[in-house]
């Protein structure tokens, strides 16, 4: 019976939990707060226009690297 072959560094990756799924949590986390940052700026400033979305989504990241800054 032949094994299967894996990509290098899958069975690592799925076993471990380690660093790659705590990078994945993080940028999770991340992400859910600039959308949660962009939700009120989208109702108030999105026409339908995508070129807004990517401002408003620009403005909400910046704001969220704002809040994680030391005072």
């Amino acid at each position: 019976m032949m094994q299967k072959k894996y990509p290098e560094g899958y069975i690592e990756s799925k076993t471990s939990g380690g660093a790659v799924y705590e990078l994945g949590v993080k940028t999770s986390k991340n992400a859910k707060a600039i959308r949660r940052i962009a939700e009120p700026l989208m109702k108030k400033h999105w026409h339908d226009k995508v070129t807004n979305l990517h401002r408003i989504y620009r403005v909400a990241e910046y704001l969220y690297k704002r809040q994680r800054r030391n005072k």
